[in-house]
């Protein structure tokens, strides 16, 4: 919980900008263990198990006192999402404290006193929950050491002019402060917890985070967590916390696996077409989906039918299976075309078999028969998703997909910060905050992002 009113440094004559949810994508961890970017899945990058969250209290040397806090913040986000889902099989939510064995802890709570990092400490941090973790480690900030500077500065007006790094640090980490109340505490504890399970803070008109609702917002007076906060971390992870990956691309000439997808989500399916050297480019697909199989390859025959050709364009759909069918067809260069389709799957079925039918220039017809292309599951809040519109529609013709470019920006600002911290940390070394904040300005802080080209329907 950064930068809230009663934690930070009003007088301080400049303020460093952290996101504590930033998003961006580490090398050190393989690629196939992230969920793909969603606009709710805010900092938790790395997936829970998906029946239980076991939180684990194991550093509180310092604080002990506070480890029933910890306890009962969890046990108050898993009451919050049973009575707003109306789902009692929601996640096995617990904490552990101690535990001999920490393989089985998903996340971690530990209070310390003061933080350790320099931009922690200027920036009056309160709690972090860190955004890149393979497991999510919250941590509070029990010492209300920014009161104690602003104390001191109101005795001498000259606190600030004088500052150096080294004396801001031994303050804070040296010296004896009052303690945030259990009301305080609890509060941060409940707000870090938000970000560990996928929230945001919330978007306010004014900017204002202390003036927002919820547990997500900065007012320490508003100490509820939302119905909407819940839904949100639904809309995140529609199946739970468990491991999740898209459909691929169908390559019509290559083999293909079968594909899961769970009940209630909006999906998508491409299909392309080969590349035939010296043969007619195609004109265009048609599609043909038996989603409980089919003994019979009649395309007549199947509940639902895409056909996207020169000249005719149609969908029929008995709604069963599928709805919000909405479909584009893409040129990837003059011979390749991929039929892009985006749904919502509304009824579990096994084994879908797909025919696809394209038609070249010349009038030739190609056929492939799919067998077992996708299967459709029950996830964790299917009967919930099903009456939550969890994204609009939009399909995106080898452009920018908003939400990449989302996860760029985030990516972008936490990097620019980085190097602001560190050239403003330089400073400080040798000259005072007044003089390092008029000299070095984050807008002259400019990182370029490789630019990449990304498709996504």
């Amino acid at each position: 919980m950064l930068k809230t009113t009663i934690f930070a440094l009003s007088l301080l004559l400049f303020v460093f900008t952290l996101n504590n949810n930033a998003l961006g994508f580490s090398d050190d961890y393989n690629q196939e263990e992230y969920l793909d970017f969603q606009p709710y899945t805010g900092n938790r990058l790395i997936v829970f198990n998906d029946t239980r969250i076991d939180y684990c209290v194991v550093k509180n040397n310092e604080n002990p006192r506070f480890n029933h806090i910890a306890a009962n913040a969890v046990q108050i986000w898993h009451d919050k999402i049973v009575d707003v889902t109306k789902n009692p099989f929601v996640w096995d939510m617990t904490t552990h404290i101690q535990p001999k064995n920490q393989s089985v802890c998903d996340g971690f709570i530990n209070y310390i006193d003061t933080p350790d990092p320099t931009v922690f400490q200027l920036s009056g941090v309160a709690g972090f929950s860190h955004p890149l973790t393979p497991v999510a480690n919250v941590t509070i900030y029990t010492d209300d050491y920014q009161t104690t500077l602003k104390e001191l500065a109101e005795k001498d007006k000259d606190f600030w002019n004088t500052m150096t790094l080294e004396k801001f640090q031994d303050i804070v980490k040296n010296g004896v402060h009052k303690q945030f109340d259990y009301d305080a505490i609890k509060r941060i504890t409940l707000h870090e917890i938000g970000h560990s399970l996928s929230l945001h803070h919330p978007v306010t008109s004014d900017g204002n985070l202390n003036s927002a609702t919820g547990i997500m917002g900065y007012n320490m007076s508003y100490n509820q967590i939302d119905a909407d906060e819940v839904i949100n971390i639904v809309k995140a992870y529609p199946n739970g916390f468990k491991k999740i990956s898209s459909p691929e691309s169908i390559h019509l000439d290559n083999p293909n696996s079968e594909k899961i997808v769970h009940l209630g989500e909006i999906t998508n399916l491409t299909i392309e077409l080969p590349y035939l050297e010296e043969k007619l480019p195609p004109t265009g697909l048609e599609l043909y989906i038996f989603p409980e199989g089919t003994t019979s390859q009649k395309p007549d025959l199947a509940p639902i039918k895409i056909i996207k050709t020169e000249g005719r364009n149609q969908i029929e759909n008995n709604e069963q299976y599928l709805s919000d069918i909405h479909v584009s067809m893409i040129h990837w260069d003059t011979y390749t075309k991929v039929l892009s389709i985006q749904f919502k799957v509304v009824n579990e079925f096994e084994n879908a078999d797909i025919i696809v039918v394209s038609h070249s220039l010349g009038g030739f017809e190609k056929q492939w028969f799919l067998e077992d292309v996708m299967t459709v599951d029950r996830a964790l809040f299917s009967d919930l998703l099903l009456d939550i519109e969890t994204t609009e529609y939009t399909y995106h013709l080898m452009g920018k997909n908003p939400n990449r470019e989302i996860e760029k920006e985030s990516a972008f600002e936490s990097k620019q910060n980085t190097m602001y911290n560190e050239a403003l940390g330089e400073c400080l070394v040798n000259k005072n905050m007044k003089k390092c904040a008029d000299e070095v300005k984050l807008d002259d802080f400019k990182y370029e992002l490789e630019s990449a080209s990304i498709w996504m329907p």
